[in-house]
């Protein structure tokens, strides 16, 4: 089956799904992307996911305006029309890319450029990701690969390619971002959480974008269902020794939910299994995605 695309405003074949090769985002990495999950037909978290997307696009100064026949098309519901022309009657994973446009060379932006902007509907392989969610990931930390803005979902994702393919090569699932100075930020696809003395703890965001973890979605969702359930959550200053000796571990996106990190740098998680509270939290978690009545 010939997957179909969105491309400006319009869902077309992959093969005509063609962008300038003086777009700026495949220059210069000049944009902003989404991923996100639909599931039954309705994108989880979808409020959430835009206002980031809107946030990185006013941060890199891309012409509101250019969005607006997206945002309208969203709201009409060509997320779910996307993955339903594709066959996607399951879960589905959907990116949403918006880049600044064609641009003449150099770095400086044009300012009235027209933005790119495209989105992809895939499969997601809820098999290996349930094997995932009970028995656990791997990771092994990095330093020397922090991502230069981290605060936005930008296009410039080579750390996060480098540090997965060193997780990789390594026998891990995923690699976890570590300054000079031994502090933690988050991982190449993912935020984390460690346990410690039943407290949930994960790094702080930053002041601004090019500081902390990325303000993820479900990050954020995790410390709200979790403080509502009276769970005690603080964001804080995580070091690489606080990995070491911490109880539990879990990291979560848009489309894994929550899983259980159960070994890091080949040293075992407290006895190398899912711990209660990350048990809790992807309980809370998965309640929610599945009975919340989403649009």
């Amino acid at each position: 089956m010939m997957r179909l695309v969105y491309l400006n405003g319009r869902i077309v074949p992959e093969t005509r799904a063609s962008v300038s090769v003086f777009d700026r985002g495949f220059n210069y990495g000049d944009g902003v992307f989404e991923t996100l999950l639909v599931k039954g037909g309705r994108p989880v978290y979808l409020k959430e996911h835009l206002k980031r997307l809107k946030e990185g696009i006013k941060i890199l100064g891309i012409p509101a305006a250019g969005v607006k026949g997206l945002m309208r098309d969203i709201k009409d519901g060509a997320i779910a029309a996307l993955a339903g022309k594709n066959g996607l009657k399951g879960d589905a994973n959907v990116k949403i890319i918006v880049t600044r446009g064609v641009g003449p060379g150099g770095h400086a932006p044009k300012k009235d450029a027209v933005p790119t902007i495209v989105m992809i509907a895939r499969p997601i392989d809820e098999n290996a990701l349930s094997i995932s969610r009970e028995k656990g990931i791997r990771a092994v930390t990095v330093n020397g690969l922090m991502p230069s803005l981290p605060g936005i979902k930008s296009l410039n994702y080579l750390p996060n390619i480098i540090g997965k393919d060193i997780a990789l090569r390594s026998g891990a699932d995923e690699a976890i971002f570590m300054d000079k100075d031994g502090i933690i930020s988050e991982g190449t696809s993912s935020n984390i959480f460690i346990v410690k003395n039943s407290v949930i703890l994960t790094p702080a965001l930053g002041k601004g974008p090019s500081e902390g973890p990325l303000p993820g979605v479900v990050r954020e969702a995790v410390i709200r269902l979790a403080k509502k359930r009276g769970l005690k959550v603080k964001e804080t200053t995580v070091h690489k020794k606080d990995l070491y000796g911490c109880d539990e571990a879990f990291l979560t996106n848009s489309i894994i939910g929550a899983v259980p990190l159960i070994e890091i740098d080949k040293r075992p998680v407290k006895d190398g299994r899912p711990g209660p509270l990350t048990r809790a939290v992807q309980g809370l978690l998965g309640a929610e995605i599945g009975r919340k009545p989403l649009k």
